[in-house]
């Protein structure tokens, strides 16, 4: 059979057929018909548009595109790749990989064969598992995000106040217990031969060391989270239910005046929002939450043998405040003590961490062009606001251009500066008076923007660096219950596109 150029690959209609396969499979495991799932998911890691798109993803894409070997890949050796392309329980041609993560430099196990299995196993594994996860868990899900657990945690919040369990599972893959996991899974001898091997080597257990603060990594996804986020969420899932359940029978007692709610209602009581191995607990007693917490410690011993971080666990009242995936949330009440708002803004670990992140871009940028060091700061200016723009974040995005401001001002006037006549002339170069800048369809005039330009193929290229405020707050609207795009529901789903379309950071 001879192979087909990676040039001449129509991606939308193979992204379409695999699309359709994940769609069956969602379907079937709806219908809790495991034969027909397992049948469907055998066809898509065989398939070579699930191959091609493996590599394409692994490759081309934003996963793992920047990491070292990755761009010096072939259109030939990628074909190769993807006829090669088999789940067989083993890792070959594996190398450890220097990289720098999250302001870290170590080594990760990096290899472009074994990733490129790891994206085919989540194509096959992750509809099956769409279609019975948990409502109030949006971590490393399609069609879900940071903003959709937030604005969960708003309306638990808005009602009433709370005591409030902030906390999360203490290095999952390092202590997570492999058998009990793979038995979780219950999936066919291929795909938990390689999943085992997996576990067994160790190449996922960089991802329990990530930082905390979900929105350092919005820029892209680390390559070694590819297969660990699915694996978590499947370890974790069944907690919330779990929970509510065990809640309703054993701290809900008839003598309590709501005791005729029905059980669904009663559930309605607490409150659960998870983002992968991040989660928050609300309820309406203190030592409701302290026994919540007991519970939970046993469910994750005894289903996955995991437990709860004690360094960030916290049990505070809502009216005192937390973080959760870098937001600072707040119920603030009136004079009858009833919830008045929640306030929902960044927190100020959040805030320092760009800051100090930019100033180090600086720092290791002395010399570079004007139009280089606005390329590099853009992209973590604008990510950062993106990721906050659905808060209270209008103060805090004021005061982070002012610091950026003066770190830019002072790389400016390092450059040979000597007298006020220089001083004027950096001052016209790089600050222009008069200048009109636009940016996401409306016109803004600062004097103090800084410009930069370089010359493309005999033309001038000019570029700008955006300033925070710029980027205006908005609502963000909440994933419905247990939607997915697997699920068909087009309408829906492309109302949501089209909402994102218009507003990044939607979906």
């Amino acid at each position: 059979m001879s192979k087909i150029a990676w040039n001449d690959v129509d991606w939308t209609i193979v992204q379409k057929r695999i699309s359709r396969q994940q769609r069956r499979v969602y379907k079937a495991s709806k219908a809790g018909n495991k034969t027909v799932v397992q049948a469907l998911q055998r066809r898509i890691i065989g398939s070579l548009d699930a191959k091609l798109l493996a590599v394409r993803q692994l490759t081309t894409r934003n996963i793992g595109r920047n990491n070292a070997g990755v761009e010096t890949i072939s259109h030939n050796k990628k074909i190769e790749l993807a006829y090669r392309l088999k789940l067989t329980g083993n890792i070959s041609s594996l190398t450890r990989t220097y990289i720098a993560k999250f302001g870290k430099r170590k080594y990760y196990p990096f290899s472009i064969p074994n990733y490129a299995k790891q994206m085919l196993t989540k194509f096959a594994l992750e509809p099956e598992w769409e279609a019975i996860f948990e409502s109030n868990s949006y971590g490393s899900r399609p069609g879900r995000s940071c903003n959709d657990a937030i604005s969960a945690l708003f309306k638990l919040l808005k009602e009433k106040y709370q005591y409030v369990l902030r906390a999360n599972v203490q290095k999952c893959f390092d202590s997570i217990d492999h058998n009990k996991l793979l038995n979780k899974l219950a999936t066919f001898p291929q795909m938990e031969n390689q999943v085992k091997t997996w576990l067994k080597i160790g190449i996922m257990g960089d991802y329990s060391e990530r930082s905390n603060e979900v929105f350092r990594s919005i820029e892209g996804t680390p390559t070694y989270g590819v297969i660990a986020p699915l694996l978590i969420n499947i370890a974790l899932h069944g907690l919330e239910n779990y929970i509510k359940d065990w809640y309703i029978n054993n701290l809900y007692p008839s003598t309590r005046p709501n005791f005729k709610l029905t059980k669904q209602e009663r559930k309605l009581t607490i409150g659960f929002s998870r983002y992968v191995d991040d989660f928050v607990i609300t309820a309406p007693k203190r030592d409701d939450i302290i026994q919540i917490e007991s519970e939970i410690s046993k469910w994750l011993n005894a289903k996955v043998g995991l437990q709860l971080s004690k360094v960030k666990k916290r049990i505070v009242n809502s009216t005192e405040g937390f973080e959760f995936l870098g937001f600072q949330i707040i119920s603030i009440k009136n004079q009858e003590k009833r919830i008045q708002t929640i306030k929902i803004h960044p927190s100020r670990a959040s805030k320092v961490i760009i800051v100090q992140r930019i100033r180090k871009s600086i720092q290791k940028n002395r010399s570079a062009s004007s139009y280089s060091l606005i390329k590099l700061l853009s992209r973590q200016i604008i990510g950062w606001a993106n990721y906050f723009r659905y808060s209270k974040c209008i103060q805090d995005f004021n005061k982070i251009d002012y610091l950026i401001f003066n770190q830019i001002r002072t790389w400016v006037f390092r450059r040979k500066s000597n007298g006020l006549r220089a001083r004027t002339k950096l001052k016209l170069k790089y600050f222009p008076e008069g200048g009109t800048y636009r940016f996401r369809g409306k016109d803004y005039k600062n004097n103090w923007i800084l410009k930069g330009e370089t010359l493309i193929k005999g033309k001038i290229k000019e570029n700008y660096l955006p300033k925070m405020i710029w980027i205006q707050p908005e609502q963000h609207f909440k994933i419905r219950g247990n939607a997915s795009p697997y699920d068909d529901n087009n309408l829906y789903w492309d109302k949501r596109r089209k909402i994102s379309d218009e507003n990044p950071n939607v979906i």
